[in-house]
């Protein structure tokens, strides 16, 4: 089975440093209904047996070990998977049979790692503790007082706990401050807003760059003095363009080259990418975050606006704005000389754009239901183009961003 048979969505797992350990896979298999009824965590078994040859899913992950729900039937009869590659994840509503005790067994004496979904400490899960190396806490359904009461519960097991559903960065701080060693969820993408508080001198400084390359009225020669009076995004975008992920026939050694040859547009994308990457406080997770964004939108674009990739790379690249400033979207552009259409896509998904980067958004935190489908399928979009679309961007990110 192809790759692209499979809509596939991964869901980045933290460590306390916002540093990406490993991906939970989410699956379904193309021809079923992308709307209702779909439940990403309990993928039909035969879809994994079917998708991942080992070097696929090594490229899929980045190397990274992959969280995969496992059945109740797959525990017992599991696929051939390099222990190392994934960790098994059990899944709550098994029920801890003397069969099913065993293959867990089983499993972790061939190596593998094993997680436990949506913890409670009952009695049913004292059986297979011993063997079990994450506990996967589901925060939403418990308070500080559940957590720790868990926490020390769980004190004579080796384990290490995983918080999942983490919406906010307060949250992040909290379960981290309790013991959590892991952690899942859209945390990453959304601001620490604190009232009251001004940006730092070094983020206005790149607030007040992106808006520079970014104004309507910017040219070439503007722009080529506005990079070059930058040393060090001079440098990076010298690197970049003359990087193994762009690869060309002569090198380009000027900014004033680069920008004649590549076009206004294009260079603009790439100076924007990388005025970000000035913010050395943010996890380089948020810089890939807002990569692939970016190139998702502008893969979208040849389907649905061709003359204005460059557009809807912008778009999907300035989506995480307000993450990486630690402030609230509208506070932003208000600061930021943008074209009219990038700001309505930014702020109310509006336009050619905006479905774009609605869809990009939905399909990374696989809300399958919220992607106008409908709509997607007037610009002959399937599901499987959307697939391809992430997977090749995942890969070229990680190729961009690694050089």
């Amino acid at each position: 089975m192809d790759k692209q048979d499979i809509l596939l969505a991964r869901q980045p797992i933290y460590d306390e440093n916002q540093t990406i350990v490993a991906y939970e896979l989410l699956f379904r298999e193309s021809g079923e209904a992308p709307i209702e009824g779909f439940d990403g965590n309990r993928a039909t078994s035969h879809v994994l047996l079917n998708l991942f040859t080992e070097s696929d899913l090594a490229t899929v992950t980045g190397g990274l070990p992959a969280f995969i729900n496992f059945t109740s039937e797959l525990l017992q009869d599991p696929p051939l998977f390099d222990p190392h590659s994934i960790v098994i994840e059990v899944l709550e509503d098994i029920d801890m049979t003397d069969p099913v005790v065993a293959s867990i067994k089983s499993l972790k004496q061939k190596g593998y790692s094993i997680a436990l979904d949506d913890f409670v400490m009952v009695d049913r899960y004292k059986r297979v503790l011993a063997f079990i190396d994450i506990i996967k806490l589901e925060l939403p359904e418990l308070d500080d007082e559940a957590l720790q009461n868990i926490i020390k519960a769980l004190e004579p097991y080796d384990v290490k706990l995983l918080a999942e559903k983490i919406e906010t960065p307060e949250q992040f701080k909290r379960c981290r401050e309790l013991g959590c060693h892991m952690f899942q969820g859209y945390f990453l993408s959304k601001p620490e807003i604190i009232k009251g508080t001004k940006l730092a001198a070094n983020k206005l400084a790149v607030v007040s760059l992106i808006s520079e390359i970014n104004a309507p009225e910017v040219d070439i020669p503007s722009l080529t003095k506005t990079i070059t009076s930058d040393p060090a995004l001079s440098f990076k975008l010298l690197k970049l363009i003359n990087s193994a992920a762009y690869r060309r026939r002569n090198e380009i050694d000027s900014i004033h080259q680069a920008v004649t040859l590549l076009g206004l547009q294009k260079i603009k994308s790439w100076a924007s990418l990388l005025a970000l990457s000035k913010l050395d406080d943010k996890p380089q997770s948020l810089h890939n975050l807002a990569l692939i964004r970016a190139l998702m939108c502008e893969q979208l674009a040849e389907h649905i606006a061709p003359n204005e990739k460059d557009r809807f790379y912008t778009v999907g690249l300035l989506s995480c704005l307000d993450a990486f400033f630690d402030q609230d979207i509208q506070q932003i552009l208000k600061t930021i000389s943008l074209e009219a259409r990038i700001k309505a896509a930014l702020l109310d998904f509006e336009g050619s754009a905006g479905l774009a980067l609605r869809t990009v958004i939905s399909f990374e935190q696989s809300k399958w239901q919220q992607i106008d489908w409908q709509t997607l399928a007037q610009h002959q979009l399937t599901d499987k183009d959307i697939n391809e679309i992430f997977y090749d961007c995942s890969c070229l990110a990680l190729e961009i961003l690694g050089d």
